[in-house]
């Protein structure tokens, strides 16, 4: 796998250099984020820890990726928002928490009145 640098920007307020990078992984498949990170850690002498990638974007027919990377000089900080549980998880969640009369009720068929058409 080869690695070469499209760009390099070194962000002092953040503490951290974002990378852009082509990684040319010729007969293999697009690498997991994982070893990308090992490969960038060695190649710039950081620890993996400190290494996140946001993307990584293959080529269609080459075996190219367009890869953006920070590197930290300390631990990249956690993030701050949680994200919300997709919605059929809050479902599965709503309907557990009814009780078993209502699940009852729901299963029995509506009565028909005399005076109403099918």
């Amino acid at each position: 796998m080869k690695i070469d640098i499209i760009e390099k920007k070194d962000n002092l307020f953040l503490k951290r250099a974002d990378l852009i990078l082509i990684i040319d992984h010729t007969g293999q498949a697009t690498p997991k984020k994982d070893d990308l990170i090992k490969e960038i850690a060695g190649k710039f002498g950081s620890v993996p820890e400190n290494v996140t990638i946001d993307y990584i974007f293959s080529e269609y027919g080459l075996s190219k990726a367009k890869v953006k990377a920070k590197i930290w000089k300390e631990k990249p900080p956690e993030k701050k928002v949680k994200r919300e549980k997709p919605k059929a998880e809050k479902e599965v969640e709503k309907k557990e928490e009814k009780p078993k009369e209502e699940k009852a009720e729901e299963k029995k068929p509506a009565e028909k009145k005399e005076g109403e058409k099918k």
